[in-house]
């Protein structure tokens, strides 16, 4: 961002223009994230606009280095505000899924990672964030279960953040409509997730008429 929104007043106004640029992101998707279409957004001029952030990638730098900053630090307050290693991962867990049911929160990822895809500079600050993500669920993690290694825990800890992103494609109804029972299968994998056993598998269903064994 320019130093010349660096006055309280200035920063007021950079803010604005972030947040106008973060509904119009939201609402419309990246392909709509010009310079013109914020500055409309915003209700402002485009020179307006350009005495902030000159260019659009200035802009999209600025808009995602606060997307990620949010997003990180209500990672760690929830992880945080837990009594237990373990029950951090759990309301870490129940708190995403929840995220997950506002559209605004994941049409905004969505349009993060489409940005990625073509813009090298997008996909390095993304990868940072993913990197610190997975090493707060990792750090947790090899607390609540101190016997697994070094190893296992980074693949765990990526494979929990894994299996949130991929939900929440399906959970919004963008490839599906949302399950309960895979909501519940997610939470049983994140309990072993904690442990050195094997999953659990689930109790077989039993077809009616069925005589047992």
């Amino acid at each position: 961002m320019s130093t010349r929104g660096a006055s309280p007043k200035g920063q007021e106004r950079s803010e604005a223009i972030l947040d106008a640029a973060e509904r119009l992101l939201v609402d419309e998707g990246h392909s709509a994230l010009s310079l013109r279409g914020v500055a409309q957004r915003a209700g402002i001029r485009l020179g307006n606009l350009q005495y902030y952030f000159a260019t659009r990638e200035e802009l999209v730098r600025a808009l995602l280095a606060r997307i990620l900053e949010r997003a990180t630090a209500q990672i760690e307050e929830r992880m945080g505000s837990a009594d237990t290693p373990a029950r951090a991962l759990d309301t870490a867990l129940e708190s995403l899924l929840e995220d997950q049911k506002d559209p605004a929160s994941y049409r905004l990822f969505y349009d993060l990672w489409a940005l990625a895809a073509r813009e090298p500079t997008i996909a390095t600050e993304l990868r940072a964030f993913y990197a610190r993500y997975i090493g707060a669920v990792a750090e947790r993690l090899g607390l609540a279960a101190p016997e697994l290694s070094r190893a296992e825990v980074h693949a765990r800890a990526e494979l929990l953040v894994a299996l949130l992103e991929g939900l929440s494609l399906f959970r919004s109804g963008t490839l599906g409509a949302p399950d309960r029972k895979v909501e519940a299968e997610l939470r049983r994998v994140s309990t072993w997730l904690t442990t050195k056993s094997e999953p659990t598998p689930p109790a077989p269903s039993r077809k009616k008429g069925a005589q047992r064994p």
